[in-house]
């Protein structure tokens, strides 16, 4: 898809969904979230180059914006929606790739998630949030390269400092079907101790855990981890027309985040991707070929301001 046809999709859904955004907020843990939020958000990831099995490297850098709002209807109960855009640009050395050289380039990801939580009674959470997207080469057939899905938990209140849910997902990656159970939780252990899930449940799988620590002046680091496949539809005039991308792999990070009054927040990351895998399918989904590649370090930034 060229680039200006993909801002014109971008605005469009700016213009529509501005003032709304998902009650699911990145970073935050389904079932504990704030009444009445809204947040824009960017950042940069940067997965430096690694070898791939069979020869040659590859590396990737990643660039988004987001915005997530939630308000409520009602007494109990939130609504929210989330719109996301995510640019991979991936680098492929000569003689690498699962079979031929550079099977894919630059891959676009536009992501729309409504969400409802309801609380059931005093202590019980239920969320629904189906979510629909894009995500495929420049080339590739929008038409083909819908993401979509539905996400559903219910979470338990075990008081102030504990919740504690289980929730399944199941999205429709590419012509494949994927489902996966998960674990929703957010447990501050002391002041200073938490327990919660650090990313977003969605296609690209469950949200993780994450263990982190308060600093004074507004400081906090934090470690964790989670399972990530990504699937994308290639371009059509490309190496392997109109066939199927995928990375795989569980990226482990550390974070040392900031948060200044006003609502901005600052996040920086380091990690490695460990156990990764690149997967070439053929338009009808039948694989062509894999490749493993060694753990992939990683670096990023994140800010977010909350209004």
């Amino acid at each position: 898809m060229p680039n200006g046809r993909i801002l014109i999709i971008i605005g469009a859904l700016c213009v529509l969904t501005g003032p709304m955004a998902s009650a699911e907020t990145r970073g935050g843990t389904p079932g504990n979230v704030p009444m009445g939020t809204a947040s824009v958000a960017a950042g940069y990831l940067h997965q430096f180059g690694t070898a791939i099995s069979g020869g040659g490297e590859f590396g990737v850098s990643r660039a988004f914006v987001s915005a997530d709002v939630t308000g409520t209807a009602g007494s109990t109960t939130l609504l929210g929606l989330g719109l996301a855009y995510d640019r991979e640009e991936y680098t492929f050395s000569e003689a690498s790739g699962p079979s031929v050289p550079a099977p894919w380039g630059t891959i676009h990801r536009i992501g729309l998630s409504p969400s409802v939580i309801h609380s059931i009674s005093p202590h019980w959470r239920i969320l629904v949030s189906p979510s629909i997207g894009y995500e495929g080469e420049e080339g590739g057939d929008p038409g083909d390269s819908l993401v979509y899905g539905l996400v559903i938990s219910a979470t338990k209140s075990f008081g102030p400092d504990l919740s504690l849910g289980f929730g399944a997902g199941a999205f429709r990656q590419i012509d494949r079907w994927r489902g996966f159970p998960f674990l929703a939780i957010r447990w501050q252990i002391t002041d200073r101790w938490r327990l919660s899930n650090p990313l977003r449940v969605g296609p690209a799988g469950p949200a993780g855990l994450e263990l982190a620590y308060s600093l004074d002046g507004g400081w906090e680091v934090a470690a964790g981890g989670a399972y990530r496949s990504y699937r994308f539809r290639l371009d059509e005039d490309g190496t392997i027309p109109g066939g199927i991308g995928e990375t795989r792999g569980i990226p482990l990070f550390a974070r040392l985040s900031r948060t200044w009054r006003g609502g901005w927040r600052a996040d920086l990351y380091a990690g490695v991707v460990l156990g990764g895998e690149l997967v070439i399918e053929n338009g009808r989904g039948d694989r062509i070929r894999s490749a493993s590649f060694d753990p992939a370090p990683l670096a990023g930034l994140f800010v977010t301001r909350r209004f």
